[in-house]
């Protein structure tokens, strides 16, 4: 478990903006009348004078011509299969938007979806209407774009920034849990965080992706959890959405120490404090992977703050920071003191995904390679040498 502090409460709290469309409501401009979610037809054949208009509007979004080899009788029998629907259709059609709507609240989509890019587009659906990218990051700052038209942007900031703004996207759409009333109270009250009552239909595997400095979120969506494939990344400022593959995950303000931890919000409590379970730490091995590491509560954050220095020079605004609060003070001077107190035994553990790493100790500076014999110089332990490789 690990806690982050807030600030402690104010009043004159104001909830936020409603997050997602009323029962019926068209997210996408007026939607077709389809079948009932759960229908069926038996045959393409028994749809050919059903829903006037749907195939030709269909073929047109997808910019099919008559010649393309599909009847209008099939066209209108897949669309109106509500599964069809939501593992083929992109999520800005209006045949996607209407499903979604018909779909019983109180039952889940995301065990039907039959891949990944299925569960990305309908990731990408939630966020569309979604409304926590429309908080301004800090007073006076301007709030998201996207869909903030929909319902105007909400005026307050979150009290905790950027750890607002993930702990609302899991709070609204984990399907691992809800949180009971007096924390939703606490995080409305608290922290500016609106969990609202969002339909079951929209709970999926959500987290919340921690690296040193910054929260974003991330869905789990295959079933190896120690993958880091088997994610979809997005930033809930935004929305934007990235893969673990992507130059943005591996950006200074996302993982460019080459670290993230993927957890559950377990609590807020009195105080403030948000209590996170920790579910998969993954670090960057010499070859540029992100790799799965099983850690312990202490070893984790004896790791987040090794990995948060051995790269602080290459985080312009940290390294600035740290001169501008401690003139004078080097790199490794700060990296002696960050590791006082770390067991022999965790920093060995962590040298094999360091190995092969480019860093530098000065800004502007040589980048160096991390091999044994840097790290056993820049961590200055006897014993470790024994350790090691």
């Amino acid at each position: 478990m690990k806690n982050n502090a807030t600030t402690p409460p104010q009043p004159q709290h104001k909830p936020a903006a409603p997050f997602f469309p009323g029962a019926g409501a068209a997210f996408f401009g007026p939607a077709p009348t389809l079948a009932p979610a759960g229908l069926l037809q038996r045959t393409p054949e028994d749809t050919g004078a059903m829903h006037e208009g749907i195939a030709d509007e269909y073929r047109r979004s997808h910019g099919l011509t008559e010649g393309d080899g599909i009847s209008d009788a099939e066209i209108v029998y897949h669309l109106s299969d509500p599964v069809f629907v939501l593992n083929h259709e992109p999520h800005t059609s209006r045949a996607y938007a209407a499903t979604v709507n018909a779909w019983p609240a109180e039952r889940p989509i995301w065990p039907v979806l039959e891949s990944a890019s299925a569960k990305i587009i309908f990731l990408r659906f939630v966020l569309h209407f979604d409304q926590t990218n429309c908080r301004p990051y800090s007073p006076g700052s301007g709030s998201g774009g996207g869909s903030c038209e929909a319902t105007g942007a909400a005026l307050e900031t979150f009290r905790n920034l950027c750890q607002g703004f993930a702990t609302q996207m899991y709070t609204r759409y984990t399907a691992t849990g809800r949180m009971d009333a007096d924390t939703t109270g606490r995080l409305a009250s608290m922290g500016r965080i609106e969990v609202g009552e969002v339909p079951a239909k929209f709970h999926m595997p959500i987290l919340i992706a921690s690296v040193p400095g910054h929260a974003f979120n991330a869905v789990q969506i295959a079933d190896d959890a120690a993958d880091v494939q088997s994610y979809v990344f997005f930033e809930p400022q935004s929305d934007r959405v990235f893969m673990p593959d992507s130059a943005l995950l591996r950006s200074g303000m996302y993982a460019g120490a080459g670290y993230f931890e993927l957890s559950r919000l377990a609590g807020f409590n009195e105080r403030g404090q948000y209590n996170e379970t920790t579910t998969q730490t993954f670090l960057v091995n010499g070859s540029g992977t992100f790799t799965a590491i099983t850690l312990d509560q202490t070893q984790r954050i004896a790791v987040h703050h090794l990995m948060a220095n051995l790269f602080i020079v290459d985080d312009p605004a940290t390294w600035a920071t740290l001169l501008s609060n401690r003139p004078g003070i080097t790199f490794e001077t700060n990296l002696q003191e960050i590791i006082t107190g770390m067991p022999d035994a965790t920093l060995a553990l962590v040298f094999p995904y360091l190995n092969g790493r480019r860093f530098r100790r000065t800004a502007g500076g040589v980048m160096e390679t991390m091999d044994r014999s840097v790290y056993l110089q820049l961590m200055n332990r006897p014993d470790l040498a024994g350790l090691l490789p």
